[in-house]
């Protein structure tokens, strides 16, 4: 789980690319210590979010996942730590979470369950 700062700085980097301190800082909605950013960036580097090229004196960053396969991670990381226990509430709040965001998503969620059931039972 990303905290706002970081957050943010992957929202600017996802949506620029390769970027500087300096670049993530002049994107940021509101000004923060050039040191910050440099430690934001850093720790976003050790999370494996992002990886890091020099150039002259400084670091170039750029995304290691994208924001789709950031969301999946998080989203899978979540979702084991709470099945084990019990499924059927997970299931249930995710499928009410869906419905209730976009009635055609219980149709694609259809759709992505029959695409899977296929894929496996032709392993």
């Amino acid at each position: 789980m990303l905290g706002a700062l970081e957050a943010e700085v992957m929202s600017i980097v996802w949506a620029t690319g390769p970027v500087t301190v300096k670049d993530v800082s002049a994107g940021l909605s509101r000004q923060r210590a050039y040191n910050t950013v440099q430690t934001t960036l850093d720790r976003l580097y050790r999370k494996s979010l992002l990886r890091r090229d020099k150039q002259s004196h400084s670091f170039v960053y750029s995304p290691r996942v994208t924001r789709s396969e950031y969301h999946r991670q998080l989203i899978t990381s979540v979702v084991r730590e709470l099945l084990p226990n019990d499924r059927e509430p997970v299931l249930a709040a995710f499928i009410d979470l869906a419905a209730a965001e976009d009635g055609d998503n219980l149709t694609r969620l259809e759709s992505l369950i029959h695409a899977k059931r296929k894929t496996e039972s032709g392993r």
